[in-house]
């Protein structure tokens, strides 16, 4: 703007320059031959006598005393009625006729006439001035008058000074001017966000015709404002929710470039490094077929559609739903949420193979149950010896039965929380002292040794779920051990917690299924814990019992080389 209003004064003033220029010209041209006319008149009115002009002598000493009273050259010619030259100053001889001249015939009728016209005998504008000296001949005087473009050129150099001058004084008032003229501008303009903040004391002197430009200004910047706030605070309330959502969150548009992708998003789609920079397609985050197909379906059919994937240790359920312009049938884009489904499905694999194994568990001893009374009801077996035989094996696998069931209530009490306890300070010493004292017996069967070192610990916990804790892992060491082995059961405090420490010489677990022991019904050894009568349940219940209290389990173990369980709750 500075440079336009310079640029306009510039110009302005060199028109202006040029125009005074031409028009000062013109004047003193006007002024020239007006001046030129007058004292040509005066002249011819002075030596307008008769007697001065009869002969050669007396015009000769007219015309030398006229031209010593001037500086410039006059042409002075005697004129008769019928055009004749009598006389001329310039020229002897002159055959050319005068009479339709119109200072001469001017002259004839009025006494005296004019006229200023460009002479081809001197190639230049002469001015003539006539009078009758008596009524058969005219006094004619004339004097070349300069062109205005001979004036113009004489007068070039000092109006191109001038012009220099004037156009070096225009270059720096102009420059000053539109300093001057800008300076509240700019001032405003660089002071524009200091004034348009609520409450400054910023007081900039504008003009009067910016003052309603300035409130418009103040007024939508305040407008401005309270809308990028709201963008603001909409962008980091949804930037807060998608950051903080366990769910995916992948945004796309029509061309599948991704707008929006949250932490999750990233980490469940596998590759946690992706940095979401200008235009980014879905492509340079995941190649998978069965994703991509499925966009591309959503987009190109307008479809809410759902797939599960399935990772090396996860389940993730993709949901994709196109997102459709404003009453228009129109996909402007696609909305992907992942949903992490590995618990859902992993408990859906736990209750199958729960189903499956509680079936099969209560099938077995019920199969052999009534085998066993056919036989007898049948009267298949007979004699006293066999029946008592029999009958026995009916019996065990009784018990068995109600050992599972009562294992798996149990277990199911423990895990629901559906039963009351009663909770209170006991003594981990004393509980262990019980459970070894309890399994002296069976130790003894299996040639096992019980090795008791424990502390006085003391933890809030119901006795009886940590009497059970220690009884199923004990009774594992004994029952998993080799003839003449050990279970070394140690319990003491380590770092404000309460430590249980159960290892034997026993068969050991193979580390393929070390993750699974925990499971119900999981057995490592299957033939093993049929003989030893286990339900397949014992591990389940400590596990859940540990964590009832906040419990951590450590499994250390190798085929053939024993194994050591250590249990810590923090006190």
């Amino acid at each position: 703007m500075r440079r336009r209003i310079f640029l306009t004064i510039l110009l302005i003033s060199v028109i202006t320059s040029s125009i005074t220029s031409i028009l000062t010209t013109y004047v003193y041209y006007n002024f020239y031959v007006n001046d030129a006319k007058q004292e040509l008149k005066t002249i011819v009115t002075l030596a307008a006598e008769p007697q001065k002009w009869e002969n050669t002598a007396s015009i000769n000493s007219s015309v030398n005393s006229i031209l010593k009273s001037v500086d410039y050259s006059i042409r002075f010619t005697i004129i008769k009625k019928d055009g004749g030259v009598i006389h001329d100053s310039w020229k002897d001889e002159i055959e050319e006729n005068h009479r339709d001249r119109p200072e001469v015939q001017g002259a004839f009728v009025k006494g005296y006439g004019e006229d200023l016209r460009y002479s081809n005998t001197v190639s230049s504008d002469m001015y003539y001035y006539a009078v009758k000296l008596n009524g058969d001949v005219v006094l004619r005087l004339s004097r070349e008058i300069s062109s205005i473009n001979s004036v113009f050129a004489e007068l070039l150099p000092m109006l191109f000074v001038l012009f220099i001058f004037v156009l070096i004084v225009v270059y720096f008032a102009s420059s000053i001017t539109s300093r001057k003229v800008l300076k509240p501008i700019n001032e405003m303009t660089k002071s524009l966000d200091d004034m348009l903040e609520e409450g400054s004391n910023v007081n900039i002197k504008i003009y009067e015709e910016f003052e309603p430009l300035s409130n418009t200004i103040k007024d939508q910047k305040n407008k401005i404002n309270e809308y990028i706030n709201e963008l603001k605070n909409e962008r980091d309330n949804i930037s807060f929710i998608t950051g903080n959502m366990k769910e995916g969150f992948i945004l796309l548009d029509h061309n599948k470039d991704i707008l929006s992708i949250n932490k999750s998003g990233k980490t469940m789609i596998g590759n946690e490094n992706f940095e979401l920079r200008n235009s980014r397609n879905i492509l340079e985050l995941t190649r998978s077929p069965k994703v991509i197909e499925k966009i591309d379906a959503a987009l190109r059919e307008n479809k809410h559609l759902v797939h599960d994937v399935e990772t090396e240790n996860n389940y993730y359920r993709y949901y994709f739903s196109p997102v459709i312009e404003h009453n228009k049938n129109f996909v402007k884009g696609l909305l992907v949420l992942i949903e992490d489904i590995t618990i859902q499905k992993s408990a859906e694999i736990m209750r199958s193979e729960f189903t499956a194994n509680v079936s099969h568990e209560l099938k077995t001893p019920l199969t052999t149950m009534i085998g066993f009374a056919e036989m007898i009801k049948e009267g298949l077996i007979t004699d006293h010896e066999s029946v008592e035989k029999y009958s026995g094996l009916i019996y065990k696998e009784g018990m068995r039965l109600i050992s599972l069931i009562e294992d798996l209530m149990r277990l199911s009490k423990i895990q629901e929380h559906t039963e009351h306890v009663e909770e209170k300070l006991v003594n981990l010493k004393d509980i262990s002292e019980d459970v070894v004292v309890l399994l002296g017996s069976k130790a003894e069967g299996y040639n096992v040794k019980l090795i008791l070192n424990a502390d006085d610990v003391m933890m809030k916990a119901n006795s009886n779920y940590i009497n059970e804790l220690l009884y199923n892992i004990i009774d594992n060491g004994i029952k998993y051990n080799i003839d003449g082995g050990s279970v070394n059961i140690r319990i003491y405090e380590e770092d404000e917690s309460a430590k249980i420490v159960v290892s034997d010489t026993g068969v050991g677990i193979p580390l393929e299924h070390r993750d699974r022991i925990f499971e119900r019904f999981y057995r490592v050894d299957k033939s093993r814990s049929k003989e030893t009568g286990g339900t397949g349940l014992g591990l389940s219940i400590v596990k859940h019992i540990a964590e009832l209290y906040d419990g951590t389990i450590d499994i250390k173990s190798s085929k053939n080389k024993g194994t050591e369980i250590t249990i810590k709750f923090p006190k």
